[in-house]
């Protein structure tokens, strides 16, 4: 493994295993000699618990999204001097998760416009990542894995997760993301991005 900075992302709807996968991927890049960070959005700092806020009000998405992309402003700077100082940053959800989730939720006021607007708002504030892993799931799967961990937030309705999980697969192609089916085994979910990322690091 060389020892350049890496900028590694997991998207993907709830239930899909981001969180799992993220520890596992730095406990293995750990092992074969890779120092590595796991990081997340919303932040844990004042802006992210604005969001957290956020999130449990009846606020515009056009307000959430401002709030989510000025998380990341802050958050994208922590990351570039961590990869500076040649660490492989695990981020569990990056700009693609504003984009997906508040892009479904704008769709009714916005249309097709809610996605390049969130693009655009995001664009002078992300780094792009040197490797972005898209994990997929079934919608009801991974509402059954979300139902199991307590009560459910205003984004966990299997109707709005299938239309993120739509703007996810949109913005893949296009930005050729890495798409990985997590409705298997974790063991071969895990060997699927291992593959995907073995190349940067």
């Amino acid at each position: 493994m060389s020892g350049k900075g890496v900028f590694i992302v997991l998207e993907g709807i709830d239930g899909t295993g981001k969180s799992t996968v993220s520890k596992k991927l730095k406990a293995w890049l750990e092992e074969n000699g890779r120092e590595a960070v796991l990081t997340a959005e919303p932040t844990d700092d004042w802006l992210g618990k604005a969001v957290r806020r956020a999130n449990n009000e009846e606020l515009d998405p056009r307000t959430e999204s401002l709030l989510f992309t000025a998380d990341r402003c802050q958050h994208t700077l922590r990351i570039e001097q961590m990869l500076k100082d040649g660490k492989v940053v695990i981020c569990d959800r990056y700009y693609g998760s504003t984009v997906a989730y508040q892009g479904a939720a704008l769709e009714k006021d916005m249309g097709e416009n809610a996605v390049s607007w969130l693009l655009n708002l995001n664009g002078p504030v992300v780094r792009h990542p040197d490797v972005t892993i898209l994990l997929t799931s079934d919608p009801k799967v991974a509402m059954n894995r979300v139902g199991n961990r307590g009560e459910l937030s205003k984004f966990e309705r299997v109707d709005y997760l299938t239309k993120v999980q739509d703007i996810y697969l949109t913005l893949a192609r296009e930005a050729r993301w890495t798409v990985v089916d997590s409705n298997g085994k974790l063991p071969e979910v895990l060997e699927a991005v291992k593959k995907a990322i073995q190349a940067y690091v």
